[in-house]
């Protein structure tokens, strides 16, 4: 396989994106933890969390499976189970690490709970399911933009002709 190299304004256009969509989420995350009325120390330390790929994954998760993210959503809701089971697949965290996640992402009101067919249950908030479908239509042209620059730098592939 050939190799494809890149030159300086490709590698600036995806780190300009990763860092614009990293500052999105902060502020997704600030907005719906700031609508729980908690102290600026739980502030601080749910933004501490709230940042890392663990939080992240686990809200989009929900959020993919919601209404907000998913037309043909069965439920607005997924049971902790389920959350385990896909999040091991993920992140490779067991489900005592996961339980304390979620029960943040509850305390600090991205998830409420929810019973389903006597399971305890999360799903996302409106204010979160709102506040991060938001934030992902804004980061859209973004990702529109990273795509249009990668795609203007392909190198052209040539290919060999048949005698």
């Amino acid at each position: 396989m050939p190799r494809t190299e890149y030159n300086d304004a490709v590698i600036a256009a995806i780190f300009g994106f990763f860092g614009a969509y990293e500052q999105k989420w902060r502020e997704t995350c600030e907005f719906v933890v700031r609508q729980k009325g908690l102290t600026p120390a739980h502030v601080n330390d749910a933004m501490d969390h709230l940042v890392t790929y663990q939080y992240w994954a686990i809200v989009m998760l929900l959020w993919w499976a919601s209404p907000f993210g998913n037309d043909d959503a069965n439920s607005p809701a997924l049971v902790i189970d389920e959350i385990n089971s896909r999040m091991w697949d993920a992140l490779r965290l067991g489900h005592l690490a996961i339980k304390e996640r979620v029960d943040n992402l509850i305390r600090w009101g991205f998830f409420t709970e929810q019973t389903i067919k006597r399971h305890k249950a999360v799903a996302l908030t409106p204010v979160a399911g709102s506040a991060i479908s938001k934030s992902l239509a804004e980061a859209k042209p973004l990702l529109d933009d990273l795509d249009a620059k990668l795609v203007s730098q392909r190198p052209e592939v040539i290919g060999a002709r048949s005698a």
